[in-house]
């Protein structure tokens, strides 16, 4: 099939006027200006008249199994949120996990990603996005146990250790130990060699909250008895959150999740040891834990994604304003920048840049379609006006998931399963 729209963005290279989009087999065949194509016989072909072609988004952050938990704990302190939403997610068995999972993929889908960073709790996530068309890297969460435990644990949840679960070659299993106070040093070792050991990404949420900084700098706050709790063998760093990781070689390759609070030379420290970042900015906005320091981080050559995170500690799933609050934080990157964080640069640091993340010939025929009417800087119109109510169409994997703005899928059964989970969530606040 041949896609054609006023502006296709590849991502590699520059904008392209009246461009377009051939697809075969599920893969991209070849990118260029229309006219280059020509007659190609029966070829199906779908044009989109005021609109831009971008790689499917990249939500270098998820947690699509927490979907259906989003709104009930309102915006609040890092540590008060913690304490409400953690029962809520011992809460959830194998079947809500599913229902919430496929209701976060439906909505990723809406906004134009279509491959995620998503921590998960089993496979439940996994299958879920899969089946309903969102790809990515799927990383196991791990908290609260001894080193001793994690390859039991980790087979318990049905983690495939030896071989990766693919689904048409668009899925990677991953492990994430949870974070320096919910996992001891020992674990935090053990999970790391365990993922370099199969060759499975690895990923850690980092210097997210000031309580997590107080906590590593002198063991106080309201994170301590979080740590002596779940912690096993912790003592206190007495350093930052990312100087007591990258010691414990806890960062070497992985992705480093939120990054706020970070002190003189910890952005060095990450350029050196992490694969990248996924900044998270309204969901750090929402727990009131500061803006992520991007400046910092571009001057270390750091490679960059967003993500949502939970729509638990967020407003919704939507990366391009996830993009806009980067771009009210940080004026001074523009906008081609923060499109590519959102597409290529998110790829690169989930390590699935070979396959997401521009249009190339070769890679997966995962494409966005935004309308964003008539302009000359394509990349500033898809910033400012992408979001869950311009995205025009969708297509995943070569099928189209989103037309006319509407999903291919019917939502109603799958909206209904979730709102079964959000409810028995919001009795058990009461």
């Amino acid at each position: 099939m041949l896609i054609s729209a006023d502006w296709v963005l590849p991502i590699d290279r520059e904008p392209i006027r009246n461009g377009a989009v051939r697809v075969h087999n599920a893969r991209i065949a070849e990118v260029g200006s229309l006219d280059r194509f020509g007659d190609l016989g029966g070829v199906p072909r779908f044009e989109f008249p005021g609109c831009a072609i971008l790689p499917g988004l990249v939500n270098a952050h998820t947690h699509l199994s927490l979907t259906a938990l989003g709104g009930l704990v309102p915006p609040s302190d890092f540590s008060a949120w913690l304490e409400r939403i953690v029962p809520l997610i011992a809460g959830l068995d194998e079947d809500a996990m599913a229902a919430s999972a496929t209701l976060g993929a439906l909505r990723c889908l809406e906004a134009g990603i279509t491959s995620v960073g998503d921590v998960a709790y089993g496979p439940e996530a996994l299958a879920s996005a899969a089946d309903t068309g969102v790809g990515g890297v799927f990383f196991w969460e791990v908290l609260g146990i001894s080193a001793s435990e994690l390859r039991r644990v980790l087979q318990t949840a049905e983690f495939p250790l030896a071989n990766e679960a693919a689904y048409g070659g668009r899925t990677r299993c991953g492990i994430a130990p949870h974070t320096a106070y919910t996992c001891g040093p020992d674990l935090l070792r053990a999970a790391a060699a365990l993922a370099r050991e199969h060759g499975h990404p690895l990923a850690i949420h980092v210097a997210e909250s000031p309580a997590e900084s107080r906590l590593l700098r002198d063991g106080s706050g309201p994170l301590a008895p979080v740590a002596e709790r779940l912690a096993d063998g912790f003592r206190v760093p007495h350093a930052t959150p990312v100087a007591y990781l990258a010691r414990l070689g806890a960062l070497d390759g992985a992705l480093a999740v939120h990054c706020v609070q970070l002190a003189g030379g910890d952005a060095a420290t990450l350029a050196r040891h992490v694969r990248g970042v996924a900044l998270c900015p309204r969901s750090n906005a929402y727990l009131g834990n500061g803006s992520p320091p991007v400046e910092a981080l571009l001057r270390e050559k750091v490679a960059l994604g967003i993500g949502t995170d939970s729509s638990a500690s967020n407003e919704g799933i939507d990366l391009f304003a996830e993009a806009r609050a980067l771009q009210t934080a940080s004026r001074s990157v523009p906008a081609s920048r923060l499109v590519r964080m959102m597409t290529l640069e998110g790829a690169a640091a989930l390590g699935i840049d070979a396959s997401f993340g521009s249009l190339t010939a070769g890679k997966l025929a995962d494409v966005a379609v935004v309308r964003v009417g008539g302009t000359e800087d394509p990349e500033a119109a898809v910033l400012a006006k992408g979001g869950r109510g311009t995205i025009e169409a969708v297509m995943s994997a070569g099928l189209w998931r989103v037309r006319e703005g509407r999903p291919a899928l019917s939502s109603k059964p799958i909206e209904a399963a979730a709102r079964r989970v959000t409810e028995k969530a919001r009795a058990a606040l009461r």
